[in-house]
């Protein structure tokens, strides 16, 4: 357990260092809103481009963005009618179904999980995982929030997955497939990236800075109001998260390159991670009680630590 210690520790005080530099106004969205730009920039693609390059590619690990993407679509659905019955209108729906459908797969979570129980090889099949992000955010995630939405982008779904693959903040995807490029090829890697711990370095700069600029966003006043959503998003996360997944990875055991191994530990564990930020940035682009989004993301979170993570921890000690 004391790889518990590590995740526990950068994420609680990080986020609870931010939520102080708020309180004494030293710092506030702007600078929040900065910070996670640089990350989602420079930090994630940096790291996945590494992460990538360092394994041998295998038939097999195909199989995780189509399993990450088929998810997404498997709890949006399921969660649509669960939201039918805790929510109170449209508004609080599409937040609740956005939250369900997407998990916190990459760096900041099911990555730096997966990271310390591993280490960097088994980080990159975490990035493979969240390689198609950004395309299921815009081809499910959009239509999602503008059917619950009252106001919104208003410009077509092609228009608007063309304006988000070509935005000089989703630099992300092209990196990261730079890096399947280069393990194919089996183009060796720099020997300084091991000597110096680069990935290392990345992965705690990136989460001690992405977790203090979540801690600048920490409003807890709508907490008490939210417990029956707050056990509705933990049984769609944590509970039908697992159950797809393994139905997913079932499949896969039909064909001649069934999910195995480190590959099928990493699938597990991606499976049921707590929500995703992303999810709440589109409840804040489509006014889909954003404020409450939050609250969800931050108590989701904490339970995940709390509730799920110990367990998945001591299986793969």
């Amino acid at each position: 357990m004391e790889k518990f210690v590590p995740i526990f520790a950068v994420i609680l005080l990080s986020m609870s260092a931010g939520y102080l530099a708020r309180r004494f106004r030293l710092a506030g969205d702007r600078s929040a809103n900065a910070l996670m730009t640089v990350i989602t920039v420079l930090g994630y693609p940096s790291v996945s481009l590494l992460a990538i390059w360092k394994i041998q590619l295998e038939w097999e690990h195909l199989w995780l963005p189509l399993m990450a993407c088929v998810q997404v679509m498997m709890l949006a659905a399921l969660s649509a009618p669960i939201a039918g019955r805790l929510t109170k209108d449209r508004g609080e729906r599409g937040a609740f179904v956005l939250l369900s459908a997407f998990g916190n797969n990459g760096l900041t979570m099911g990555g730096f999980v997966i990271f310390i129980l591993f280490g960097d090889a088994a980080l990159g099949l975490a990035s493979l995982f969240f390689l198609l992000f950004p395309t299921i955010v815009v081809l499910l995630g959009y239509p999602v929030a503008r059917h619950y939405g009252s106001h919104g982008p208003t410009q077509s779904l092609g228009r608007l997955l063309l304006k988000s693959l070509t935005d000089w903040r989703s630099l992300a995807l092209p990196i990261s497939l730079a890096g399947v490029g280069l393990s194919l090829g089996r183009v060796p890697i720099p020997t300084a990236v091991d000597e110096l711990h680069v990935v290392d370095v990345l992965v705690y700069a990136i989460n001690i800075s992405a977790y203090f600029s979540i801690g600048l966003r920490l409003q807890v006043s709508h907490v008490p109001k939210l417990r029956g959503l707050i056990a509705g998003l933990a049984c769609t996360r944590f509970a039908l998260g697992l159950a797809t997944g393994l139905l997913l990875i079932g499949v896969t055991w039909l064909t001649p390159w069934p999910i195995q191994g480190q590959t099928l530990s990493v699938a597990i564990i991606q499976s049921c991670v707590s929500t995703a930020v992303t999810a709440v940035a589109l409840t804040n682009m489509f006014n889909l009680r954003p404020a409450e989004a939050s609250a969800l993301f931050i108590t989701n979170t904490i339970l995940y630590l709390l509730v799920v993570l110990p367990p998945m921890l001591w299986i793969y000690r």
